[in-house]
C-alpha cells in the first residue's frame, strides 16, 4: 500500500507542474525556507515529511530538484511511464540526465535488460560508462554480435576503460579476442598516450611481431637516447615517428640542446605527422625564447626558415625588442601574416620602430591603432594626445524581452538558487539554458545575470556571443564603496584594484583557482596570512577571502605592497601581483634598461603579459566610464617608453 501511494503522489506531482503556469513573480522567504526543510528530510530519510513537503512546495521552481530525490529514492516502484513523463518533461534540463542514469543502472541491476535497452533509445547518454552498460544489456539478451561489436570499440583505447565494461571484456575475450595484430594497435596507443602501466598489460595479447616491437619501445622509455643509434628505429614503421617525439621530449627534460639538435635531424627523416611537427617545432622555439637564450634567434630561424609559425615569428619580434634591434624589429613584423600586422599591437611596433631608427626623421602614424579599445590602443592614444576610444554600443533590446525570458523555468530556477548560495547548481542550470538560447537571447539573458550581481556570468557571457563592445555587461562595477574605502586607506588608484579584480575573477566572489587562489582578488592563503599580519587586518581563515570585505582589504594591501616593492611603478607590481615579486625582479635584472613598453611586451609568461595590458586598459577603461581622468600610465611611466628621447636607464636591482 505504501508503495502505491508514493507513486501515485509522484505522478500526480508531476502532472501538476506540467499545468502550473510560468510567474516571474520571485518565490517568498516561507518558501525558500520550506524547500530547505524539504532538502533536510530527505537527506535524513523523514520520507513522509519529504514528500509533504514537495507537494506543498509543487508551485515552486526548485520543485524538480525534489522531484528528481523522490525518483532516486523510489525508482524501484516507480512506473516506466511516471520516469519517463519527468524526463520528458525535463528533457533540455540537467535533471533528464540525472534521473536517467538512476534508471538505467536500476534496470540494468535488476536484470530487465530490453527495458533498458528501450529507455536508452529514449534519451541516449554519452560516456565510456553508458557504452558499457548498453553492451552489457546486449550481451544479456543473447545479441553477442553487437554487443562485441562495442566491446571492440571501446577496447581499443589507448586509455583503462570503465570498470562497467570489466565484465564484457572477461566475456568477449573468452571467445578469442583481441587477435594479436588487434592487441598491437591498442598497445601504440597507450603508448601514445603514455599509458606504460597499460601498454605493459597489453603485451601479454601479442603474437612474436608485437613483442619484439614492444622489447623496442621499453628500451627506448629506459633511455631515450638510444633513438640516435638504434638500428631499429625505422623510417617506414608507422608508429617508430610517434615514439622519437616521445624520445625526443624526454630528453628535452635534461637537455634541450642535444634534443633539439636530434629532432632538426629526425624531422624530415621520421615519418612525424603535420601535428607532431608542428608541436615540436613551437616546443622548441617557445623554450628558447622565453628562456631568452642567446642563440634563440638563431635556432628559431632553423625551426621556422620561412616564417611559417605566426606564433613564434611573435617571439622572433619580441627578441629583437629585448635587443633594441628597431631595423630587426621591423623586418620581422613584415614576415607576420597581413591580419597579424594589422593588429594595433604589431602596428604600434612597427610605427615605433620606424621612429627608433629615425628619431627627428619619421614620426610614427598611429591613426589606425587608436581607434581600439585596448592596452595598444590607449598607449598609441596617450602618445598621440588624442581620446581613449571606447566604442561602447549598447545593447538595443527592450526591458519586455528582459522580461520574458525572465519568466523561462530555468531562469527562475536559477534566481531561486542563487538566492539560497546554490551556485553551482545555478552555473550548472545556466549552462544549460545558454545552450539552447539564440545568440540574442544569450546577450538578453547575460544583461538579467548582471541586474542579479551575478558579474562574472554576464561578462563570460559577452564573451560566449562576441559582444565585446556592450561595456554594460563587461565592465560592471560591484563593491563601489567597498574599493574606494580600501583603496584611498592603502593610497593606490581605485580603477587600478578594480582592474585587478575585473582580470582575476570576473568579480566572482567565490572563485577559486587550480592552485588555491580565492576569491575577488585571488589571494593564496598564505599571500593572504602574511599580508594580514603586516598590515594588521583581521584574518584567521582561508574561507574569510570569499567575503569581499576582507577579500579587497587583503587584497588592495597587497597591492600596495608591491607597488612600494618596486618604487611606484604599476607595471611592475601588477606583473608581480600575478607572477610573483620573485620572478618580476628576475626579469627586471635580465631585461631592466628596456623601455617600459618594451619590457611589457617582452614578458616570457603569456599570462602575465596579457595580465598587465588587460589590467592597464582596464582600468583606463572605468575611469573613462567613470567620467574620470583617465591615463594609462602616470608621468614617471610614460618617461620610460620607447617613444621617449631619453636613453634607457638601467632599472635599480630590487631586494
Amino acid at each position: 500500500m505504501l508503495f502505491k501511494k508514493k507513486r501515485f503522489s509522484l505522478t500526480i506531482l508531476i502532472g501538476l507542474s506540467l499545468l502550473i503556469p510560468s510567474t516571474s513573480v520571485l518565490a517568498s522567504k516561507a518558501e525558500r525556507e520550506l524547500y530547505i526543510k524539504a532538502r533536510t528530510a530527505f537527506e535524513q530519510k523523514q520520507d513522509a515529511l519529504a514528500d509533504r513537503l514537495t507537494t506543498q512546495l509543487a508551485a515552486y521552481p526548485l520543485v524538480p530538484y525534489l522531484q528528481v530525490r523522490q525518483i532516486k529514492r523510489d525508482i524501484e516502484t516507480l512506473s516506466t511511464a511516471t520516469i519517463s513523463a519527468f524526463i520528458k518533461q525535463h528533457r533540455d534540463t540537467p535533471f533528464a540526465d540525472d534521473v536517467q542514469t538512476a534508471h538505467l543502472d536500476f534496470l540494468l541491476k535488476s536484470s530487465q535488460s530490453q527495458a533498458y535497452l528501450d529507455a536508452y533509445q529514449r534519451l541516449p547518454l554519452p560516456g565510456e560508462y553508458h557504452q558499457c552498460q548498453l553492451a552489457n544489456a546486449e550481451l544479456s539478451l543473447g545479441r553477442k554480435k553487437q554487443a562485441f561489436e562495442r566491446a571492440t570499440q571501446l577496447w581499443q583505447s589507448g586509455n583503462s576503460v570503465d570498470k562497467a565494461c570489466d565484465s564484457l571484456f572477461e566475456t568477449w575475450m573468452r571467445a578469442g579476442n583481441p587477435s594479436p595484430s588487434f592487441a598491437l594497435t591498442r598497445y601504440w596507443n597507450a603508448v601514445e598516450q603514455k599509458n606504460f602501466s597499460l601498454s605493459r598489460y597489453i603485451e601479454r595479447f601479442l603474437g612474436p611481431e608485437g613483442k619484439k616491437q614492444a622489447s623496442f619501445v621499453n628500451a627506448v622509455i629506459q633511455d631515450p637516447t638510444i633513438i640516435k643509434s638504434d638500428k631499429r628505429l625505422s623510417k617506414t614503421h608507422p608508429k617508430h615517428a610517434s615514439l622519437a617525439y616521445m624520445a625526443i621530449r624526454n630528453i628535452a627534460r635534461k637537455d634541450i640542446n642535444q634534443a633539439v639538435e636530434l629532432w632538426l635531424t629526425l624531422r624530415d627523416k621520421l615519418a612525424f605527422s603535420t601535428d607532431q611537427k608542428d608541436q615540436m617545432d613551437h616546443y622548441f622555439g617557445m623554450r628558447y625564447a622565453k628562456g631568452y637564450r642567446s642563440n634563440a634567434q638563431e635556432m628559431l630561424a632553423k625551426l621556422d626558415p620561412d616564417f611559417g609559425y605566426p606564433k613564434l615569428t611573435e617571439w622572433r619580434i619580441r627578441l629583437a625588442l629585448s635587443q633594441q634591434d628597431w631595423k630587426a624589429t621591423s623586418q620581422l613584423i613584415t614576415k607576420l601574416p597581413v591580419t597579424l600586422q594589422q593588429e594595433g599591437r604589431w602596428l604600434y611596433w612597427r610605427e615605433t620602430a620606424k621612429n627608433r631608427q629615425s628619431p627627428g626623421a619619421y614620426t610614427p602614424d598611429y591613426s589606425q591603432v587608436v581607434k581600439e579599445r585596448s592596452f595598444y590602443g590607449f598607449l598609441a592614444s596617450e602618445q598621440s594626445s588624442v581620446p581613449f576610444f571606447l566604442n561602447h554600443q549598447p545593447a538595443g533590446f527592450s526591458d519586455e524581452r528582459k522580461n520574458t525570458l525572465k519568466t523561462l523555468p530555468a531562469l527562475q530556477r536559477i534566481r531561486e538558487l542563487l538566492a539560497l548560495d546554490l551556485e553551482y547548481a545555478a552555473r550548472v542550470e545556466w549552462r544549460f539554458l545558454t545552450k539552447q538560447l539564440s545568440k540574442e537571447d544569450q546577450h538578453v539573458v547575460a544583461h538579467i545575470a548582471k541586474d542579479w550581481h551575478w558579474y562574472d556570468q554576464a561578462i563570460w557571457g559577452a564573451s560566449r556571443i562576441k559582444a565585446w563592445n556592450d561595456l554594460d555587461i563587461r565592465f560592471p562595477k560591484p563593491h563601489q564603496s567597498l574599493f574606494t574605502e580600501m583603496t584611498k586607506e592603502r593610497g593606490i588608484y581605485r580603477t587600478w584594484a578594480v582592474a585587478i579584480a575585473r582580470q582575476e575573477s570576473a568579480f566572482r566572489e567565490t572563485a577559486r583557482s587550480r592552485v588555491g587562489a580565492r576569491g575577488l582578488m585571488q589571494l593564496m592563503p598564505a599571500t593572504a596570512k602574511q599580508t594580514a599580519k603586516k598590515f594588521e587586518v583581521s584574518y584567521s581563515h582561508p574561507d574569510q577571502l570569499y567575503t569581499p570585505k576582507t577579500n579587497i582589504s587583503l587584497g588592495t594591501a597587497y597591492l600596495a605592497d608591491m607597488l612600494n616593492t618596486f618604487e611606484g611603478n604599476r607595471v611592475y607590481a601588477t606583473a608581480a601581483y600575478n607572477a610573483g615579486p620573485g620572478r618580476v625582479k628576475q626579469w627586471l635584472k635580465s631585461r631592466g634598461d628596456l623601455p617600459l613598453d618594451a619590457w611589457i611586451e617582452t614578458i616570457p609568461f603569456d599570462e602575465t603579459r596579457n595580465y598587465v595590458q588587460n589590467v592597464l586598459a582596464f582600468s583606463v577603461i572605468y575611469d573613462v566610464l567613470d567620467k574620470k581622468p583617465a591615463s594609462l600610465f602616470n608621468k614617471t611611466e610614460l618617461a620610460a617608453l620607447a617613444m621617449t628621447d631619453k636613453p634607457a636607464k638601467k632599472t635599480p636591482a630590487y631586494n
